[in-house]
């Protein structure tokens, strides 16, 4: 298999799998990678125009 380069957005938080479940459980559902207490968002998992409701899921997760 091949791989391909990516950038990642990276959100430390001090409890991501709680943050994790309230993105899975959101409208609409995101899924995320922890690693070392860090939650990691793909954006070419993304389809045009689904930023805005990236950050709106984010911001109401760990509101």
């Amino acid at each position: 298999g091949q791989t391909l380069p990516t950038t990642l957005l990276a959100l430390a938080t001090p409890h991501p799998d709680r943050v994790a479940a309230a993105l899975r459980g959101g409208d609409p559902p995101v899924v995320a990678r922890i690693e070392a207490d860090t939650l990691l968002f793909d954006p070419r998992t993304l389809l045009p125009g689904q930023d805005a409701a990236l950050l709106r899921a984010i911001t109401q997760a760990i509101s």
